[in-house]
């Protein structure tokens, strides 16, 4: 096998991660969750020249392009970006981007 099939086979076979977020739960005290697939560099690439070297505003076009929920679909879209920016926690939104960003979940690491 090629260098490049098993590196192709290593990303293929990283999980998608969920990220649970209490201070955004439902009324019922139950957290929203996100899934996300893992970012790839092309992905990245787009994030940077979107958010043109601002990392806040990288953070918040992280969980816009990457935020799904349990069916796959997005949560948030291009609307939600002024909001994420100017009406949320940005400790909770660094937080989840951050995870986002992360290149292994908690699980992968404890399985290494």
């Amino acid at each position: 096998m090629k260098a490049i099939d098993r590196a192709k086979a290593h990303f293929d076979s990283l999980d998608i991660k969920k990220i649970e977020v209490p201070e955004w739960g439902d009324d019922d005290g139950n957290p929203l969750v996100i899934y996300c697939k893992p970012i790839t560099l092309a992905e990245t690439q787009k994030l940077y020249k979107l958010a043109r070297e601002d990392d806040l505003a990288m953070m918040a076009y992280v969980v816009i392009y990457k935020a799904l929920d349990a069916e796959g679909n997005k949560l948030f879209d291009l609307t939600d970006k002024n909001a994420l920016l100017n009406k949320v926690d940005r400790d909770v939104l660094i937080k989840i981007s951050t995870e986002m960003m992360s290149s292994m979940s908690d699980a992968q690491v404890k399985k290494n």
